[in-house]
């Protein structure tokens, strides 16, 4: 540990964690909230202190201290003892809350400003798991920008990882803040429950340009095709065709039978089917529509297939440049 640069503060965390809960306990009672707050911002981060580091501390400290070349610490379970220690349950927690939240909260926020190609070298040699972790935390366009520069092999695992994300271990989220507070450190920077899923994924796949984005699908597809479904439907549902301008309708009709359509229509709203309606003969449209009174009750699971069959059909036109879907970031608009 470099303890040129460590300020009074980490010292004093350092001090307190070495003399013990008891003691820390003793020391917070007369402490005013506001300093305990400043102190257990450096607490969560720290896990191991070198033997030259506690004899630099307990010399500043005028006490001499000899034991073990390595002193192991959960600066997070040491920091709940202690203040549990200091005061009555409420207060306690109240104050373990804001310290814990806050100390957790500002490293990921900080990523947000990095240089997303300098943050996507130094995330480059970790796991794909650790990359979704630390990602999910961020912005959804910074978050992009790092996924556009990381390695083609790992974007889409990483992708994966992001949309299969749902409730995180504790102890697993607090390893990744370290994670994080390292690479801060690392850049000369002083330093639950996640936010994943496959919406997340897909409000990440949104904000990337479009080759980007199908090279990341090709290999979702490649191992996890019902997932690559899924994320699409997040990223552009079949509900979002009323959206579409009337040339783009009547493009995208073309490529899909009326018994798929009127059984994606099934569950579609008013304003949705009356678009579809719309542009077709008078007489097809008649036709449809006593097709549909007369259909009788259908699986939820079929009228979901017909839709994302159909949201394929738009996605593949919007491709081949025959329609547009919607202006993506860093994205030319068409007029």
């Amino acid at each position: 540990m470099d303890t040129i640069s460590m300020t009074g503060t980490h010292k004093a965390a350092l001090f307190l964690m070495i003399m013990g809960e008891e003691y820390t306990s003793k020391v917070f009672k007369y402490l005013d909230k506001e300093i305990i707050k400043m102190l257990g911002e450096h607490m969560p981060s720290i896990s191991t202190i070198d033997s030259g580091t506690v004899s630099y501390v307990m010399d500043e400290f005028s006490n001499a201290m000899n034991g073990k070349k390595e002193h192991g610490f959960s600066g997070k379970d040491f920091l709940q003892k202690s203040v549990s220690g200091a005061f009555d349950p409420r207060t306690a927690d109240s104050l373990l809350d804001e310290v814990l939240n806050l100390s957790g909260s500002k490293s990921f926020e900080k990523l947000n400003s990095i240089n997303p190609q300098v943050l996507a070298n130094l995330l480059g040699d970790e796991h794909p798991q650790t990359i979704a972790l630390i990602l999910v935390h961020m912005k959804y366009q910074p978050a992009a920008e790092v996924i556009s520069f990381l390695s083609d092999k790992i974007q889409g695992d990483v992708m994966i990882r992001i949309a299969d994300l749902g409730e995180v271990p504790e102890d697993i989220l607090s390893e990744i803040n370290n994670v994080v507070s390292e690479m801060l450190i690392d850049m000369g920077n002083e330093t639950g429950e996640t936010q994943g899923g496959i919406e997340t994924a897909a409000e990440i796949l949104n904000q990337l340009e479009t080759k980007t984005e199908n090279a990341i699908f090709e290999k979702i597809e490649s191992v996890r095709e019902e997932l690559a479904d899924e994320i699409r439907q997040k990223m552009f549902i079949f509900a979002d065709l009323v959206h579409l301008d009337d040339r783009s309708i009547r493009a995208l009709l073309k490529e899909i039978s009326n018994d798929e359509l009127i059984l994606a229509l099934k569950t579609a709203s008013e304003e949705l089917s009356d678009k579809v309606f719309s542009n077709v003969s008078q007489r097809a449209s008649e036709m449809m529509k006593e097709d549909m009174e007369v259909m009788g009750p259908v699986k939820l699971r079929d009228v979901e297939q017909a839709q994302l069959s159909i949201v394929k059909a738009a996605r593949r036109l919007e491709e081949e440049g025959k329609i547009v879907l919607g202006k993506k970031e860093g994205e030319e608009v068409l007029v």
